[in-house]
This record gives structure tokens, C-alpha cells and sequence, in this order.
């Protein structure tokens, strides 16, 4: 069927579904207004819906691309044909209408007869009512606009303060995953919505005379959008502010050349007098009146001691220690603080590689050492908020509650300024992102951050020039060692055949060993080798031999289950895709037949499983997962056909839908 043919059948549909009705129109009702809306819409991020506090799922990929189309015209009906449009484009299907409709039945479905938002056929095309507060770019925008009144009439720090809460309600790129020509262009114009409010952010902590602050952030929005000549102007600004004179010329040299190499123009005049001001030491910079004395702040400055407890010996991963202990020494060295990004796939021992090492370098920090658990990866729906993190740590130095400011940006600027000129070590376990680390790292020279995540830190490498270290499973003599150590050296040794089928089966996964190792322990005359038939007996699509009933940290599933949340639909479904290749190293042929889409889409959604660990590239183009990542694959894989059956003879959509 032609694109034509699609159309003119959509138009007789719509035509029959309004004549079916009877000719009634459904007159959209005014807005309903709440501060306490029953179901929230999210699309400052993958397309998701909440309903009393609690995710809900919002469907597969298309499902979510219609919700974002009505979501987006919101007050506005959406005929079949632009939804059908919205989603597919000039290659939509011929059982494009159909899907449609049933998608919209979903929706319905999920929003519920008693919620105060509701989906409906309004002049032969489908209308979603919602409050205006149940959307979060709604929100964004509402802060956007308060900011806007606060600045003109010279409340910098409430615009800073506004355009901060507006910013953290983005959990990454908008309607992330998303397909269709529609969810395209919006994310292009929301991206963009999302960069002005960030620079008009970062302008007013400059006007306030926040310079290190402010270049700490612009440095990394410089890395991401390096042509961005307002950017490198403010970034310049505060860079110069902060006593960095020659960094500042640098940026602006760099920039200067990419235009003219890049767009064969020159800079722009505002940049240009920026950059003679520099030089001449003729820059006029606002005062810095807003920033917070530690000393008043504190009734007697305390040195935390909050690491937890460290394993008796970490087994391996010789190697990865002298980096970090190389890194601190060339921060020392330098005068600047060191930061290290610790990644790699769940279970393969990022936190246990993280405390150890920080308890053996903590004589180093006489300041003291902060730890905190960030949730980015945790059975919790969202991680958890820099600013009671940061509430802990303030207290944690010695800060009255009462003295603590109420926005997280204040407090990270007390933080560090009560940390200015100490040497503190700072570890921040199971972090999400960039933006939820920006106000907690310790600033000062001499100080360390240790920061372990399931997701590549990318902003975070480039913005302050972090070492990333990503722990790879154990090899097999350090595998095998980790098993002697936990079981005895002597019981290893008397069946080294059997201690190496468990070191194997494990997937030289840390966390799978201890699981092992723990049972096995219980044990003691058990045969290795009956441990290990008992393992393998599981097969390769099976986890439930490393499952732990009493403790979900020991649970390989629980483990694996926590990154695969994190991703988007799309690399959800190339993940589960994946699992009907027979090994663990694929090429992107392969990996582009089983998810039966074209390489070059293939490759970008690899490389998110790659950003989450899940996946990691060997050369170009070759691809490895571990055994057990895949076999978590292949569960989910599985349900996803089960769930999809059961869906098809659930219920059948009514004809109106």
C-alpha cells in the first residue's frame, strides 16, 4: 500500500468513526487545574507515567511515541492520520491505523475512569485533558517563566534558584528512545529549550560572582557544545573571575579556530571584546557578595570518618589501585583535586574495589572521608536527591541544621567552602549521572572524589579531566583465588577441575562467586564438582541458582535487573534481541540481523548498552557480553513474549478506538 493509499484509508476511517458516533462532538472541557494531580506524565527523559506517586509502565516504544504526540499537543485533538504520521512517517505500515487504535485503548486503559486526566475522540481525532501540572515540561517551563520575572527585576539568586529546580526535573535527552519524525523534531526543539535555559542558569551564578562554581559547569556544557559562542563567552567570564587568566584565553583561541574551521566565520564581536578585556585586565566582573564563610556556619569544624567497612584483602585488581594511587599523586602534584570514575558491568565489584581502596588511602586525607550511597542503580524508582545528601555531609562537618541553605546549589557551595583548603576524600557509590554529582564533589586541591557507577560519566571525565577506570571480570588465577579464599585454599586445591567449571559458570563475576562461595560454605563435605553440576544444571537462560532469598545485595538477578531499568525502550529491546545469539562475542552484523533494524541504528543503540556496561566493544564493529548478562537477556526476552501473547488475547480494542 502507497503512503496515498495509507492516507486516503485513514480519512475514510476517521470519516466512518465520526458518522459511528452519530455525528456528536465531545466539547473539550476547560482545563483542570490541581496542584495534586493523580497522574504525572514525564517526557524530560524517557516517556514515563505515574500514577499515585508510582510508575507505570507507558508501553512499547511506538505506544510511547503516541503518548508523546498527544502529550505534547495537549488542549489540542490529534486526528489518526497526524498520529499515525507522528509515529511512522512516509513508512508507516498498512497495520499502521490499526496499532494506533490499539495503542490509544492502552492509554486509556492506564489513565483509569477515575483519574483527572482523560483521553477522548473530540472532531474525529483524539484529545488527552490533563492538568497542566501533571507534565514536567509544563513545570520546566512554569520556572522558566518565574526566573525570567525574577531576573528582570534583580533577583539573581532566585532566577538561579528557579532555573536549578527546572533543569533537574531533565533525567536525560527528552522523549529519550522515542521513535517517529515527531519525537525527532521535539527533541531537537526541547534540546535546545534545555541548553538556553542552562546558559541563562550559568549567567546569573557569573553575574553573581559564582566563578568556580560556574566554570566547573561551563568547562563541561563547553566540551558538549564547543561552538556555542555564549558558552565560551560566560566560560571565559568565569574562568578570568576565578584567577585563571590564561585559561580563559586558551578557551577562547580554541573556539576561534573550530568557527572559522568548521563554519569559515569569524567571532562574533561580543566574544571578541570579551577576549580584549582578558587581555588587558580590563574585564568588569560583578562582585562576589553571595558567597557563604564556613566559620559562621559551624559550631567546630569535624573530620568525618563514614567509610564503610572494607573487605580483609581485595583479591586482584593490583593494576587498577596504582592508577588511582598514580592519579592522587599527580593531583597532589598539580595542586588539584583528582577524580575517578570506577565502571563495569553489575556484580563485577565496583563498590567493594571502591572502599577498599579508599580505607588504604585514607591516611592521606587527614580532613577526613565522606561516603555516600547515591541510589542511582537501587531498587528505588529515582536516585537519590543531592540535596539531602549534601544536608548529611554538612552535618557531617559540623553544620547547625538551621544554618543549612534551603536550595541544593547553596548547599553545595557551603559544602565546598568548608572543605576549601582540606584534604578530604569523598566516595559517592552508585551514581546515575553528571547532574546528580555537580554539586557534591569537594573542589578544593588535595581532596580526592571516588565515584563508582553502572553508566559511562562521560560530562564527568571531560569537565574535570577524571580518570575512568572500568573493572573488568577477574581473570581466572584471581578468580580462583577469590574462591580459596572464601572456602579454603586446600578445598580449591584438591579439586582445581571443579573450582575452575565454577569460576566459569560464574562468569568471573565477583558477585556471582561470593554467591557460590557463600552456599558452598554451608557445605563444607559437599563435593566441588556436585557444586558445580548444581550450578550448571541451571542452563544458560537461568539465573535462579544465583539468587540470594535473604539479601538482594548477594541477588545476581536483583543486580542486573537494576541496570536494566535504566534503559531506554529501544535499548531494552535490542538487549532482549541479543539473547538468541549462541556466544558472547557478536559483530554488528549479527547484532543488526537479530534486531532486524538497519546497522547504523543498530550501532547507536549499542552504544547506550555500552554506556551501561552491559555491553562492551573489543575492536570496532566486535562486540562482549558475559554469560550471565546474557542469560538475564534471555529471561527478559522471554517475558516479553509472554506478556505480548498474553496482551493479544486479552482484549480487543472497540471499534470508536
Amino acid at each position: 500500500m502507497s503512503s496515498a493509499d495509507l492516507k486516503r484509508d485513514v480519512f475514510d476511517q476517521e470519516r466512518r468513526t465520526a458518522a459511528g458516533l452519530g455525528g456528536v462532538k465531545i466539547a473539550p472541557s476547560g482545563p483542570l487545574i490541581g496542584p495534586h494531580s493523580d497522574i504525572r506524565f514525564s517526557v524530560l527523559g524517557p516517556v514515563r507515567l505515574y500514577k499515585s506517586g508510582r510508575e507505570e509502565t507507558a508501553g512499547q516504544p511506538r505506544q510511547c511515541a503516541v503518548l508523546a504526540s498527544l502529550l505534547l499537543r495537549a488542549g489540542r485533538p490529534v486526528s489518526l492520520s497526524k498520529l499515525v504520521e507522528d509515529v511512522w512517517g512516509d513508512e508507516a505500515p498498512p497495520s499502521a491505523i490499526g496499532s494506533v487504535r490499539t495503542y490509544v485503548y492502552r492509554l486509556r486503559r492506564a489513565l483509569g475512569e477515575r483519574s483527572d486526566s482523560s483521553l477522548s475522540l473530540v472532531d474525529g481525532g483524539y484529545l488527552l485533558r490533563i492538568p497542566p501540572d501533571a507534565l514536567d515540561l509544563n513545570r520546566f517551563k512554569e520556572r522558566a517563566a518565574r526566573a525570567r520575572e525574577a531576573r528582570g527585576t534583580g533577583d539573581l539568586a532566585t532566577a538561579a534558584s528557579l532555573l536549578t529546580e527546572g533543569l533537574d526535573m531533565w533525567k536525560g535527552e527528552a522523549l529519550a528512545g522515542v521513535p517517529g519524525p515527531f519525537a525527532d523534531q521535539q527533541r531537537r526543539v526541547l534540546g535546545e529549550l534545555r541548553l538556553a535555559c542552562a546558559e541563562e542558569q550559568l549567567a546569573c551564578e557569573v553575574e553573581r560572582g559564582r566563578y568556580a562554581e560556574a566554570a566547573a559547569e561551563l568547562s563541561a556544557l563547553h566540551v558538549e557544545h564547543p561552538l556555542r559562542e555564549r558558552v565560551c563567552g560566560l566560560l571565559m567570564t568565569a574562568l578570568y573571575g576565578a584567577g585563571r587568566q590564561s585559561e580563559a584565553l586558551t578557551i577562547y583561541h580554541t573556539t576561534s579556530h573550530l568557527l572559522r574551521q568548521r563554519l569559515g566565520v569569524s567571532p562574533s564581536e561580543e566574544l571578541r571584546h570579551v577576549h580584549e578585556r582578558i587581555l588587558s585586565g580590563r574585564l568588569r566582573l560583578p562582585a562576589d557578595t553571595d558567597r557563604p564563610v564556613g566559620g559562621r556556619h559551624i559550631t567546630s569544624f569535624r573530620a568525618p570518618a563514614q567509610l564503610p567497612a572494607a573487605l580483609p584483602e581485595l583479591v586482584g585488581r593490583e593494576e587498577e589501585r596504582e592508577q588511582v594511587e598514580r592519579l592522587l599523586a599527580e593531583a597532589e602534584a598539580s595542586s588539584s583535586m583528582a577524580v575517578c570514575v570506577v565502571g563495569g558491568v553489575a556484580g563485577v565489584g565496583k563498590t567493594a574495589f571502591a572502599t577498599t581502596v579508599a580505607h588504604r588511602l585514607a591516611d592521606r586525607f587527614p580532613d577526613g572521608q565522606l561516603f555516600a550511597d547515591l541510589q542511582g542503580a537501587g531498587p528505588e524508582t529515582e536516585p537519590r536527591d543531592p540535596a539531602g545528601v549534601l544536608a548529611d555531609f554538612l552535618q557531617s562537618l559540623g553544620v547547625r541544621p538551621e544554618a543549612e541553605p534551603e536550595t541544593t546549589r547553596a548547599r553545595g557551595v557551603m559544602f565546598r567552602d568548608l572543605l576549601a583548603k582540606r584534604r578530604t576524600l569523598v566516595v559517592l557509590d552508585n551514581a546515575r549521572s553528571a547532574d546528580q554529582l555537580k554539586h557534591l564533589l569537594p573542589g578544593s586541591p588535595g581532596s580526592m572524589a571516588l565515584i563508582t557507577s553502572r553508566m559511562q560519566l562521560h560530562a564527568v571525565v571531560a569537565a574535570y579531566q577524571a580518570l575512568p577506570l572500568t573493572l573488568l571480570p577477574l581473570s581466572q588465577a584471581d578468580a580462583r583465588g577469590l574462591l580459596a579464599r572464601r572456602l579454603g585454599a586446600s578445598r580449591t586445591a584438591a579439586e582445581p577441575e571443579a573450582a575452575d567449571r565454577i569460576v566459569r559458570l560464574a562468569g568471573h563475576l565477583p558477585l556471582a562467586l561470593a554467591n557460590i562461595a557463600a552456599r558452598a560454605a554451608y557445605s563444607p563435605q559437599m563435593p566441588l564438582a556436585d557444586v558445580a553440576d548444581e550450578y550448571a544444571a541451571a542452563g544458560r537462560t537461568s539465573l535462579d541458582a544465583f539468587t540470594s532469598e535473604d539479601d538482594h545485595v548477594l541477588d545476581v538477578r536483583a543486580s542486573l535487573a537494576r541496570s536494566y531499568r535504566l534503559l531506554d525502550p529501544e535499548a531494552a529491546s535490542l538487549f532482549r534481541a541479543l539473547s538468541v545469539w549462541p556466544g558472547s562475542v557478536f559483530a554488528m552484523s549479527d547484532a543488526a540481523s537479530m534486531a532486524a533494524q538497519p546497522e547504523q541504528r543498530v550501532r547507536r543503540t549499542l552504544a547506550r548498552l555500552i554506556h551501561a556496561h552491559l555491553v562492551s566493544e573489543i575492536v570496532p564493529g566486535r562486540y562482549h557480553w558475559n554469560r550471565l548478562v546474557a542469560a538475564y537477556a534471555a529471561e527478559q526476552a522471554g517475558a516479553d513474549r509472554s506478556t505480548a501473547r498474553a496482551e493479544a488475547v486479552s482484549h480487543d480494542p472497540p471499534h470508536d478506538l
